[in-house]
């Protein structure tokens, strides 16, 4: 039950780049680098995707991809939300491992179901502080899918900070499945910790 929102499938044909933005206000990209930033990043992904190699290859490929093109180091500060005031140092250094770890173990699980895969960049409109993506992504025997990537600059470039899917934020509603993890524990995000390691432990078939 825990965590079941932030398994990278959630966004039907693009596992991959699901990954939610710091809360650090970042500066608002222009449509035409947004569009050719999120189409650039589409036709890697494809390419890894559709690509030769191993699973194991492409996962490392993917991780990569990732870390170019995501806020990744920013996740953390926005998920964990005010708990962030809450953790210690030390946890706050875990739940930043074990989100990096949890994102590569997701990527690695995800690329099987995702052979074939196509990206089809529409346009981009601005949404309160962030030019959003609008994207159409199709994978063999299911419907396409429409989802909107949310693209900020973040230290001088332009990264993924957002997927909505279906209406519905990615970033927020981890936001809020993590802060229930920790509620329903008494606020110990200690708790949160737990469930990620499980989580992990789950993924990587131990």
């Amino acid at each position: 039950m825990y965590l079941r929102r932030y398994i990278l499938g959630a966004a039907a044909a693009a596992p991959m780049l699901v990954a939610m933005a710091g809360a650090a206000r970042a500066d608002v990209v222009s449509p035409d680098v947004a569009k050719a930033f999120i189409a650039q990043s589409g036709k890697q992904l494809v390419t890894i995707v559709n690509g030769p190699g191993t699973e194991a290859q492409k996962g490392v490929a993917l991780r990569q991809l990732v870390n170019q093109i995501v806020a990744v180091d920013k996740v953390g500060n926005y998920v964990l939300g005010r708990y962030i005031n809450v953790a210690t140092p030390d946890q706050q250094q875990q739940f930043q491992a074990l989100f990096h770890q949890l994102l590569s173990y997701n990527i690695t699980y995800q690329i099987n179901a995702y052979q074939g895969v196509t990206f089809t960049v529409n346009g981009a409109a601005q949404q309160g502080n962030d030019m959003v993506v609008d994207t159409t992504i199709t994978t063999p025997g299911k419907a396409p899918a429409d989802v909107g990537w949310a693209v900020d600059e973040v230290g001088g470039q332009p990264k993924i900070i957002d997927v909505i899917v279906a209406g519905t934020s990615l970033r927020i509603t981890t936001r809020n499945d993590y802060a229930s993890v920790i509620a329903d524990h008494g606020g110990q995000v200690s708790a949160l910790l737990t469930a990620m390691k499980g989580q992990i432990s789950k993924l990587s078939g131990q």
